[in-house]
């Protein structure tokens, strides 16, 4: 596991999950926020590659999002590094059921506990869709400052930044 939340945990991927990435890979309210839809054998390379790196003892990657109460995968969460600032960019998405229920604000406030204190960051970034306002209000809340607009993939994007403040009471509480 990598964090947990009182009502979430965001754990690693395991080999018997396959089916359930592909699902949400191929989430359609999800796909219109990220990229395309992915084949099966687009998403088991992916599958494959993120459990090698699961053994390079790195943080970065990709990550299901998991209600406690009933153990049901609600989404994904992402870890990039981002070597050349020396901070990391995190990304969530939830399937569309989940939605308006909080978890992505909890999702996001204890990944920026979790990096700022565990992993010693001082940067996070999050990059959203430019009409993707619910995605963005999490952000905002969470303490997230937009940036300005970036290309990413031929797309045009919103980016976010946040930095690591002194006291951590000083950081938003959703």
């Amino acid at each position: 596991m990598l964090f947990e939340t009182s009502r979430l945990y965001v754990t690693k991927w395991k080999k018997q999950d396959l089916d359930v990435l592909y699902n949400l890979f191929n989430d359609s309210a999800i796909k219109d926020f990220i990229a395309p839809r992915l084949t099966i054998e687009e998403t088991e390379q992916i599958f494959h590659q993120q459990l090698l790196d699961y053994n390079n003892s790195s943080v970065f990657g990709r990550y299901f999002i998991k209600e406690k109460l009933s153990s049901k995968f609600i989404g994904l969460f992402l870890l990039k590094n981002i070597p050349e600032m020396d901070s990391v960019e995190i990304g969530y998405s939830l399937i569309k059921e989940e939605w308006k229920k909080g978890y992505a604000t909890e999702v996001v406030n204890e990944s920026l506990n979790w990096l700022f204190n565990q992993q010693g960051f001082t940067k996070v970034y999050a990059v959203t869709e430019l009409d993707n306002s619910e995605s963005q209000n999490v952000l905002l809340k969470a303490g997230f400052k937009r940036e300005n607009d970036i290309v990413e993939d031929g797309r045009a994007m919103s980016l976010f930044m946040i930095s690591k403040r002194n006291d951590p009471l000083e950081w938003p509480v959703c």
